[in-house]
């Protein structure tokens, strides 16, 4: 039997909210706003970007981070 797994909150900073934000938003041909390694990594950590590693390195969306971000419209 598996034990019940204690979901935390996840606490981002206001500039990661904030860059979690402007990921969302279509950008009609222009590449990604560009994230500084801290807060890349924040959001990588939280579960909510994906850095894809073939030449890019461009950063998307997850659903996590979709669904954090529907969750803040709602409140």
């Amino acid at each position: 039997m598996t034990e019940p797994v204690d979901l935390q909150p996840v606490t981002l900073s206001h500039a990661a909210i904030w860059a979690l934000e402007r990921l969302s938003q279509p950008r009609y041909g222009r590449d990604t706003p560009a994230l500084s390694w801290s807060i890349t990594h924040e959001l990588i950590r939280a579960g909510f970007v994906a850095v894809s590693e073939n030449g890019r390195r461009a950063t998307t969306l997850t659903q996590a981070g979709r669904n954090f971000l529907l969750g803040r419209t709602r409140v």
